[in-house]
């Protein structure tokens, strides 16, 4: 028998227990075993491994190696769950559609792949998108009319568990003929009043007054703008010369435009996908575990610094789901890794 085969479900239900329980013989009461059977399996698991999972001498406390078995099992036996509740509530045809809000600023090719994503794994189960502005989007998901939702980060809103999909760099949009444009990286100085905020007073509220937070510690005033969601209008704004704007990294640009990094900052736009930690839809841990990985980001964290633009980004644990973690910002201070830009 290999390794492999050694790691069952039963057994990694015991490891758990284990853990949890802080002793064998408090472990096997709540497993409705005994304590000689559960120590001996444990102890051949151990044997088939070739190291030991806890530390008899420290109180059963895991060993390093223990302890990524410990988030090993948790993951597995978590999404086994979450497959056999999916299975059953479609074999009853009690599953009911996917309900995810979006908002105006998610882009299409990110909404897309998320449907498509939970067609492929449920084909014969539905998806409804709506579309909602941001505040919306998460009341809806608090009240449970929604089952998850699109959006920019950050939100106002400290309960709910966000899985980050993709992180796009902002760049700074300018005429071709620009002098800064010239420059590698525009000098902060050279922004002050010529930078316009189009999209997000209306669309984003919490987003705005960050970002206007941040341009004010960088000594910048941005110029007075009306709101817009239609890049095609803001840009040709900046083409006529009015101002500047900020843009996704991946954005086409209308002819004569170029787009370069702002001196000293790294802020990027974070999309993510909200839900409620509680949420009962069988089916949304697979598709959230599944996005994770497509978009090869860390699994789903609580918010839990929901408008703090000076936090450190702090990674989510990769296998529990509701481990404390630092929710990204609209616009954040670090290099984007991984991300696909579709903007």
């Amino acid at each position: 028998m290999s390794v492999d085969d050694y790691l069952e479900f039963r057994l990694l239900k015991y490891i758990l227990a284990v853990a949890d329980a802080g002793t064998f013989t408090a472990a096997a009461s709540k497993l409705f075993t005994s304590q000689s059977s559960l120590s001996a399996q444990i102890k051949q698991l151990e044997e088939a491994l070739n190291f030991t999972i806890f530390d008899r001498d420290k109180g059963n406390v895991p060993t390093p190696e223990g302890a990524i078995l410990l988030r090993f099992a948790q993951e597995c036996l978590q999404r086994r769950e979450s497959v056999i509740e999916t299975m059953r509530a479609v074999h009853t045809g009690s599953l009911m559609p996917l309900r995810v809000g979006f908002s105006p600023l998610i882009e299409k090719d990110l909404l897309h792949c998320v449907t498509q994503t939970y067609k492929k794994l449920l084909p014969n189960c539905a998806i409804l998108p709506e579309a909602e502005e941001t505040d919306a989007l998460v009341q809806r998901v608090q009240d449970g009319r929604l089952d998850a939702a699109l959006l920019t980060l950050p939100i106002d809103h400290d309960d709910l568990q966000i899985q980050v999909l993709e992180r796009e760099p902002l760049r700074l949009c300018m005429r071709q003929d620009d002098p800064l444009a010239e420059m590698n990286e525009v000098p902060v100085a050279a922004l002050d009043g010529k930078l316009s905020l189009f999209a997000y007073p209306r669309h984003h509220p919490v987003a705005h007054a960050w970002l206007k937070e941040e341009l004010s510690k960088k000594g910048i005033t941005p110029r007075q703008s009306s709101s817009t969601l239609k890049m095609e209008h803001v840009q040709w704004l900046v083409q006529e010369g009015h101002c500047y704007s900020l843009v996704r990294e991946k954005r086409r640009l209308l002819s004569g435009l170029v787009a370069h990094p702002i001196a000293g900052v790294n802020w990027t736009i974070d999309s993510a996908l909200i839900s409620r930690k509680d949420n009962r839809h069988p089916a949304l841990p697979l598709l959230i575990r599944d996005l994770a990985e497509q978009f090869d980001q860390p699994h789903a964290a609580e918010n839990s610094c929901a408008r703090s633009s000076s936090s450190v980004r702090k990674p989510a644990s990769p296998v529990v789901a509701h481990s404390l973690g630092v929710q990204l910002g609209l616009f954040a201070r670090e290099e984007s890794t991984g991300n696909r830009g579709h903007r």
